[in-house]
Parts: structure tokens; C-alpha cells; sequence
């Protein structure tokens, strides 16, 4: 089994001396493309009108859909400091973000959108109070070709954020203002201290591509793929891998120790592989590997090695075959070789 990509770990611990560390509250722009749009950070920047929509569906979570949007998962990663890095993704039909040809004729299919986000956390008094509030303007694009108002695609918002419990409040917008729908999802920020006695894993995400982009270095809505630093990653959110295919993952390890080795500061952790059926019946697992950062990207290659032996137990012939299509379980578990700290992490996927 290969090793870890070492690109892929140098370029995001470098992020995380810039990229994840600003002002959670700078303004967002789509597709990474500088916005017009000013940083703000108060609560009071909202427009009232925003405010009032997002107050209006807070109890039940229930809001305004004049462009229907669903926030469904998110991730929560490192960043600088005590802060962490949650991402959060939302899905919409092109249809409904009112995707349109290109006027400069490019062959792409456009949708101008307004993005409000604002998250709100518990005061002594048992309400809701804003907290981090931002705002900008940009123009979603796609590929024209095989484009259809029919398809739902997913979106996503990264930004660094102290340890806490939040509740986030996302609202899309026509430019005119005219069109506002909002959406809520809860999120709880762990500090420092809830993985002092065992370490954290973050979820492991199955990679479909990973690449270095250049550092945008404020909150910024993305198509297909989310940013950590100077890292983009698309993920395979279906979970099903083609048969014959290497199941790649990559996660974060918290809570670690670390040293001095050739006058840098690494980790030490072991990690073991288990692919299982629904069972946990074991269908592969590989020797342990060695790592040195928390963060850990690894191709796992699905190729079983099936042996034969007769009733002495020598092994009379052996096979190697692709894992079969089916439902499995990638189990990890991890062992900080420094503290001795382990945890473990466990995963669902498929084989088509």
C-alpha cells in the first residue's frame, strides 16, 4: 500500500500559517473571485429585512424558500490557534438559482446570487444572539454542456471559527432582494480540552480530487468542493467506489504530542486500515502505517488476497481480486505513538 501523498500534507499544514486564520466575518465571494462587497462583521451590518427572515423561521427552523436550498452535512476541521474550520455544504436545483447562458458567450451557464450568512449562539438568558455576520455578491458558474434546471448540485462554506455551540443561518438572494430564502443547521465547536485524555479524529472524507489552489483568505461559496487553506478537495459524498478503484480517504488527527526531529516539529501515529462488511467481518487490512503530520490523506488500494490450504494449513495457492460490489465499512484506527492516545473512526461506503 502506498504511502500517504507527501504534496498533499506539506501544502495544507503551509495553509494553515495564512488561509485559516483571518477574521471569520470577511465577506464571501463565489468562485473565489474577489467581490465588491465589504467585509461585515457586526450583526447590526445585516440589512433589517435579512434579519428579520432569519429571525422569523430561528424556532423552527423553518424559513422562507422563495429559492429552495437545503443545508445537509458538515464538516469540522483545524485551523490556526485554538479556532477550528467547519464547512458547511448546501444543495439547490440549477433551476432555481436561475442559471442562464453566459452574455459573454463562453459556453457557461451563469446565476448571479446574493449570499448572507450569520451565525448566532446561546446567551445567558437562553436566547439566540447574533454573533458573526457577513455578506457578498458574486456569479455561480457551470459548464453549459450536459447543463440541466433539473439537477441539484451542492455548494460549500468554509470559515474559522473559536470553540462553541452555533447555530448558523445561511440565506440566498435574488441581486434585486426580491427572491430570499434561509436555512439553519446546529454546529458544536470542540476546544482543545474535550480531546485532551484521547485524541480526535476528524470524519473521513473519500477524495475524488485534490489539488493546490491559490489562498483565499475569506469565507468563500464554492461548487463541487471545498477549500482548506491552499487545499481543494472535491469529495465523493455518495460514498459508492467503482470496482477496481482505490478508495482514497483523508482526515485529521487532534490531540496528538509532538517532537523536535531534524529541527522540525512532527507527529508520531500508527494507523491501521480494516475494510469490513456489515458484519464486521474483515475483507482486507493492510500493515500499519507510519505518519508524521495530523493530517493523513491515503490511497487504499481494494485488491483482496485470497489463499487456499489444506487441512495442514499450508497455504496451497493464492489469488488476488478486486473487493466485490457490496456495502462495507472502512474501520481506522489510531495510535499516537508519543501519549499513547488512541481512537478510532469508522466509515461507510460501497463498491458499484
Amino acid at each position: 500500500m502506498k504511502a500517504s501523498r507527501t504534496f498533499a500534507a506539506v501544502l495544507a499544514l503551509a495553509a494553515m500559517a495564512g488561509a485559516l486564520s483571518v477574521p471569520a466575518g470577511a465577506a464571501i465571494g463565489p468562485q473565489g473571485k474577489k467581490q465588491e462587497a465589504k467585509p461585515q462583521t457586526k450583526a447590526s451590518s445585516m440589512p433589517k429585512e435579512v434579519a428579520a427572515i432569519i429571525q422569523e423561521g430561528l424556532a423552527t427552523r423553518q424559513g422562507r424558500q422563495d429559492i429552495p436550498f437545503s443545508l445537509f452535512k458538515h464538516l469540522v476541521l483545524p485551523a490556526q490557534g485554538q479556532n477550528l474550520y467547519p464547512v458547511f455544504f448546501f444543495k439547490a436545483r440549477n433551476g432555481d438559482l436561475g442559471y442562464a447562458p453566459s452574455a459573454a458567450g463562453t459556453g457557461e451557464m451563469e446565476a448571479p446570487v446574493v449570499v448572507f450568512f450569520q451565525f448566532l449562539h446561546d446567551t445567558p438568558a437562553g436566547t439566540l444572539a447574533p454573533m458573526i455576520s457577513g455578506r457578498a455578491s458574486g456569479v455561480l458558474k457551470t459548464d453549459g454542456a450536459g447543463y440541466s434546471p433539473e439537477n441539484e448540485d451542492w455548494y460549500s462554506l468554509g470559515l474559522a471559527l473559536p470553540a462553541g455551540t452555533y447555530t448558523l443561518a445561511l440565506v440566498l438572494a435574488s441581486p434585486d432582494m426580491k427572491k430570499m430564502s434561509v436555512a439553519y443547521t446546529d454546529v458544536t465547536l470542540p476546544a482543545p480540552e474535550a480531546y485532551a485524555a484521547s485524541l480526535w479524529p476528524t470524519a473521513p472524507v473519500i477524495v475524488a480530487a485534490m489539488e493546490q489552489v491559490e489562498q483565499d483568505q475569506r469565507p468563500t461559496l464554492h461548487r463541487g468542493y471545498f477549500t482548506w487553506g491552499a487545499l481543494k478537495v472535491a469529495p465523493n459524498f455518495r460514498g459508492d467506489i467503482a470496482v477496481g478503484e482505490n478508495l482514497e480517504v483523508f482526515f485529521f488527527v487532534l490531540g496528538a504530542a509532538d517532537k523536535v526531529s531534524a529541527g522540525r516539529t512532527v507527529n508520531d501515529f500508527e494507523v491501521e486500515y480494516e475494510i469490513q462488511d456489515p458484519e464486521g467481518k474483515p475483507a482486507i487490512k493492510w500493515a500499519a502505517q507510519a505518519y508524521e503530520t495530523y493530517f493523513i490523506n491515503q490511497p487504499l488500494p481494494l485488491i483482496q488476497t485470497l489463499q487456499t490450504m489444506n487441512e495442514k494449513g499450508e497455504v496451497l495457492s493464492t489469488e488476488k481480486k478486486p473487493l466485490e460490489a457490496g456495502k462495507y465499512v472502512l474501520a481506522i484506527k489510531v495510535t499516537d505513538k508519543l501519549s499513547g492516545k488512541k481512537a478510532e473512526a469508522k466509515m461507510d461506503f460501497s463498491v458499484r
